[in-house]
């Protein structure tokens, strides 16, 4: 049995963060690892708002077999501030998670003082390398592991995610989650799905591949059992890109709900591929609050450029049909498509009120690692890092595509332009008041409210000193 310790890296500098969701990804390899017999455990340094001494201090005089962390590119710095910390604790120190995913062939000669790397799926690599570890066998050549020796081969896809165990809620800090658009009580989030057929070029698929891959209805709702039994969680936010893909299986998840009579609030995220109006007041009746959907943007040549594969009058319907349902809306937005004049982004924040979403996510398009559209901007000179002006952004510089039509000044314009027209419309705060159910609501909508308007009046001086 090897002693075990998963990280969620501590944030560059404690705050007040509006969103602190589990590390779903760690809690699935915390409960594989202790299924095969490990003694394991999880620091979420960043829902537990540690300060980078504080983290330190929690280490002192640990020893751990493995110390396993995991990280996004756009805050990898911090990661690799963990791994500085954590290298003393450690027999064998392991990444995984996007960032391991997309730099696999230079992410242990960019970090030496790793020993492993895990990319893709990590659940049976994981697992593999610490029996391997235990027993001291070769790990090079492990499929899905980065090695000093080199790179193994892909692993396949986990077909069956019902053989997966449950997420290890239990290691975590469940008091400490919130989301905004949830209501009152203890949140938790779910994933339903995993993998994407779609072929948007700003997305990246290294982790969980193009191959759409779904629990049945009776394996989610028991896992909802243990949420509400075991943690008592009152809110669910799906992480799922396609939860609405699979519409047999949506109606008979909401089905199980009903018959359960939990009264959970939820939200999901799906296409706006239709869905018919009677499953969508199905899912309000079940508890769905909100539906948030990738609108991307409201000009036919941006959605062509981003291989969306869908049209406007496709979000148009969709959010009408979602909101004579019950259902709050959102939508995400994406500005700065090079295939699109500073006119046409307007005309997508003009379509963001149009068609009365409730809430809007508006953000600069990004070249990720590891995607298509990555590919495209490095080798076109397109691809720059400029300082983050996305209200949700926790990285210093966002990467961004300065193109033809594009240049930093107008990337800082156009999203601050979006948020002011979109949220501090009075007729906007006004509803958005006589929505409020309680106390705790209003002040978590007055404390967003007071973060646009800091966020958009800052961002104006930027603007004009750019």
């Amino acid at each position: 049995m090897l002693r075990v310790l998963l990280i969620n890296a501590p944030a560059r500098e404690v705050q007040d963060e509006p969103i602190v969701v589990p590390p779903l990804g760690l809690a699935y390899l915390a409960a594989a690892a202790r299924d095969a017999g490990h003694d394991v455990s999880i620091l979420d340094a960043f829902a537990e708002a540690l300060t980078w001494d504080q983290f330190q201090r929690r280490l002192a005089g640990e020893q751990f077999d493995v110390i396993g962390l995991t990280g996004m590119t756009p805050v990898f710095d911090t990661v690799q501030r963990a791994i500085q910390i954590c290298r003393p604790h450690a027999r064998r120190l392991i990444l995984g998670g996007p960032h391991a995913t997309a730099f696999r062939h230079s992410v242990l000669a960019d970090n030496p003082q790793l020993d492993f790397a895990v990319y893709g799926e990590g659940e049976l690599t994981f697992v593999e390398l610490l029996e391997a570890v235990e027993q001291g066998r070769p790990t090079a050549g492990m499929p899905g592991l980065v090695t000093r020796e080199g790179l193994g081969p892909p692993r396949p896809l986990i077909e069956d995610l019902s053989t997966l165990p449950l997420p290890a809620r239990d290691l975590l800090p469940n008091g400490r989650y919130r989301y905004p658009l949830c209501g009152a009580g203890r949140m938790t989030t779910l994933m339903t799905s995993r993998g994407c057929p779609f072929s948007c070029v700003f997305c990246d698929k290294g982790i969980f591949g193009s191959r759409w891959r779904a629990r049945d209805a009776e394996g989610v709702l028991a896992e909802i059992d243990e949420v509400v039994a075991r943690h008592g969680v009152k809110s669910i936010v799906f992480y799922d890109d396609l939860f609405t893909l699979d519409k047999r299986r949506l109606r008979a998840l909401c089905q199980g709900l009903l018959r359960r009579d939990y009264r959970i609030s939820w939200k999901a995220e799906g296409r706006v591929d239709p869905i018919p109006l009677e499953l969508l007041k199905l899912m309000r009746r079940a508890g769905c609050d909100t539906l948030a959907y990738g609108v991307e943007s409201a000009n036919q040549v941006g959605l062509d450029y981003i291989g969306k594969k869908t049209t406007p009058e496709m979000a148009r319907e969709a959010f009408r049909l979602t909101r004579e349902a019950g259902i709050r809306t959102m939508g995400y937005f994406i500005l700065g498509i090079p295939a699109e004049t500073y006119e046409q982004a307007l005309n997508t924040i003009r379509f963001s009120r149009q068609i009365k979403a409730d809430f809007a996510q508006f953000s600069v398009l990004s070249p990720l690692p590891g995607t298509p559209l990555y590919e495209q901007a490095v080798a076109k000179g397109w691809y720059r890092e400029i300082p983050a002006h996305n209200v949700a952004d926790k990285d210093r510089l966002r990467p961004v595509v300065i193109s033809e039509n594009w240049d930093e000044q107008k990337l800082i314009s156009i999203v601050h332009a979006a948020h002011r027209q979109f949220y501090l419309r009075p007729g906007y705060i006004i509803r958005s008041l006589l929505r409020v159910r309680s106390l705790r609501e209003l002040g978590r909508l007055v404390k967003l409210g007071l973060g646009v308007v800091r966020y958009v009046f800052s961002g104006s001086s930027r603007a004009r000193a750019a």
